[in-house]
């Protein structure tokens, strides 16, 4: 069993074993460090009794142009991997979605390579539908594109949040940010 708690500074210095992973995006410690300054509250590790760190997620909260637009974003989850399928991935999921309730979100979502069919599953079963193919997304890795998908959350009872889901495969829009800072 797992316990959550907000991320701490010097949990980036102990994850190293979590993000060596193939299917485990490696960003800068500018990126970290930029999503506990700004959104500590959505910076949630994964904790087993004997204190070693088993997962975490890291996310961003987006006001929109209008109050439908404002959203929560997956920036980076990861489990380790003695403790997949252990329903840890589920427990961060699950308490990101909740604490972007808490803020009106109207949804939240993610990208995950395609490849990472485990992922693409999991998200399924927790309430994500696929929105679009993000094609290329990946820099450095062309022929690997992204799955965008999105889960409407409480105050979206119509699920209005859904209805632009094309799953047309199409390149980010320039206009449309990516918070995936791999330089």
């Amino acid at each position: 069993m797992s316990c959550l708690r907000e991320m701490h500074l010097d949990d980036l210095f102990k994850f190293n074993t979590l993000v060596f992973d193939p299917f485990t995006e490696v960003y800068r410690l500018s990126f970290f460090m930029r999503h506990l300054a700004q959104w500590p509250e959505l910076a949630v590790a994964a904790i087993t009794p004997h204190g070693q760190l088993a997962g975490f997620i890291f996310g961003k909260f987006q006001p929109g142009m209008d109050d439908t637009d404002m959203h929560g974003h997956v920036c980076a989850l990861t489990v380790e991997m003695h403790f997949r399928r252990l329903g840890v991935a589920s427990l961060l999921m699950n308490h990101f979605a909740q604490m972007l309730d808490y803020k009106n979100a109207w949804y939240v979502d993610l990208y995950l390579r395609c490849s990472n069919e485990s992922a693409y599953k999991l998200y399924c079963s927790l309430g994500y539908c696929l929105r679009r193919v993000l094609l290329e997304y990946y820099p450095g890795d062309p022929d690997e594109d992204a799955y965008d998908m999105r889960k409407p959350l409480a105050i979206d009872v119509q699920q209005t949040s859904l209805l632009h889901a094309s799953r047309q495969a199409v390149h980010l829009p320039s206009d449309e940010e990516s918070d995936d800072d791999y330089n």
